[in-house]
């Protein structure tokens, strides 16, 4: 059967994307082929051809028969550029006619019970390696040499009827890998897949599991849940798992559905849906749930700064000296603060018509001042000039009565300001001599 014949037989409706994968690997193709090696499409590429879609600019991965050393030695001679940190799981990366791949040998690992990491062992078959991804529409490959498709668990199906499985028992995967089991919320999101039953049963038996991997793991791949689109489904699965409290613990089932709401209604930047997933609380209780993740130090000063901003929009009179100072003030942007505060109201069902009459009275301020460079209208220098002092305090409540006046009255002319400044002088500074 030619390759055309086998896309037209085997993928129908995938045939351009399949095709466009094909074609994107070619060159690699051709070069494992010359010496012998099988080599094969493996992951998302493949599992979104079968859909039908091929993504442009997408990274490749590859599995292939050849060891580790042949793959390097193969790839050298014709890639731009060759890294080998994963060389010890198996793994040579490279780029070939301006794509990147990673290569990795067939796998047939082995796990002990009391660690996630895997004992590496490599294998010659591609359908053992399948066995051991994470779920049946991942555990799909391409055939480099004729587009054959080899799907020895039922991916295409699976994808087909929007079903999410484990190619081997759940009970055994998610035991050799407790990440899994989080990563299944994500694809529950984030494809739309229905967990069968014996995978549900499965995390909720296994949930204590997850104990075992690194919170530095969990963290990044609970984060790819909290940028899907809409992490409801996710959040669903987490809550009647109780895989949620394995993930963190002060989060409520009960709340969970509420925000979830909240987390997608938010913009999707890291920032925003961290702190979505907190907005039930305070800056300080997120911090303190954020460090137990072992979130960075800036995104948690970044996460806190949003909320805050967000409890002081909640309060704050909407009147034009108000909204001066808090743009002036605020760590965070106003116009990413106030869309924040908004859409976490609206998806809570609270509503504030606050809110709205800040946006509005800062929309008035903005027609007619510059109010996102808002300052002082003289600098210390020119205060030291004006005054006839000496550097000191005086000079730094002199910038401060001017700032306050700013916000009071708006932006000051030099004129203006040196006449206030005068006036402000002999009233505070003449009076205490």
């Amino acid at each position: 059967m030619g390759f055309k014949a086998t896309l037209d037989a085997v993928l129908p409706e995938a045939r351009q994307a399949v095709a466009a994968a094909l074609s994107a690997v070619g060159g690699l193709a051709v070069l494992f082929k010359a010496e012998g090696y099988r080599l094969y499409l493996v992951g998302g590429v493949v599992r979104e051809a079968v859909a039908g879609r091929f993504v442009t600019g997408a990274d490749l991965d590859c599995t292939t028969d050849a060891r580790p050393p042949e793959v390097r030695r193969m790839v050298s001679a014709a890639a731009t550029s060759v890294w080998t940190q994963g060389e010890r799981f198996g793994t040579i990366g490279c780029i070939l006619d301006g794509r990147a791949f990673e290569i990795t040998t067939h796998r047939a690992d082995y796990y002990l019970s009391d660690s996630r990491k895997p004992r590496v062992a490599f294998g010659d078959e591609v359908t053992a390696d399948l066995a051991r991804r994470d779920f049946t529409v991942n555990a799909m490959a391409i055939d480099t040499a004729d587009g054959r498709l080899i799907d020895p668990y039922g991916g295409r199906a699976d994808l087909r009827a929007r079903v999410l499985r484990t190619p081997l028992d759940p009970v055994v995967s998610f035991g050799d890998d407790p990440l899994r089991m989080l990563r299944a919320a994500r694809f529950t999101a984030s494809h739309g897949l229905e967990p069968a039953a014996a995978l549900v049963d499965a995390v909720r038996r296994l949930a204590d599991r997850l104990d075992i991997v690194a919170a530095e793991r969990t963290r990044d791949e609970f984060e790819k849940l909290l940028l899907s689109h809409d992490p409801t489904g996710g959040f669903r699965f987490l809550a009647e798992t109780g895989l949620i409290t394995r993930v963190i613990a002060d989060l409520s089932p009960r709340r969970l559905e509420q925000t979830a709401r909240v987390v997608a209604a938010v913009a999707p930047t890291a920032v925003s849906r961290w702190a979505a997933l907190f907005a039930h609380g305070s800056p300080a209780a997120a911090a303190a749930g954020l460090r137990r993740l072992r979130c960075s130090r800036s995104l948690i000063r970044s996460v806190a700064a949003l909320l805050q901003a967000r409890d002081d929009l909640m309060t704050i009179p909407a009147t034009h000296p108000e909204v001066r100072r808090f743009v002036h003030g605020s760590a965070v942007p106003v116009d990413e603060a106030l869309d924040f505060a908004a859409a976490v109201a609206q998806a809570s069902g609270a509503g504030h018509l606050g809110l709205a009459a800040f946006a509005e009275s800062l929309a008035e301020l903005r027609r007619s001042e510059t109010l996102d460079a808002l300052a002082a209208p003289l600098d210390g220098t020119e205060v030291i000039a004006a005054l006839g002092v000496e550097p000191g305090p005086e000079v730094g409540r002199a910038l401060g009565f001017l700032l306050e006046r700013t916000f009071e009255q708006g932006p000051l002319s030099k004129p203006e300001a040196l006449a206030a400044l005068e006036l402000w002088a002999d009233r505070e500074l003449r009076f205490e001599s």
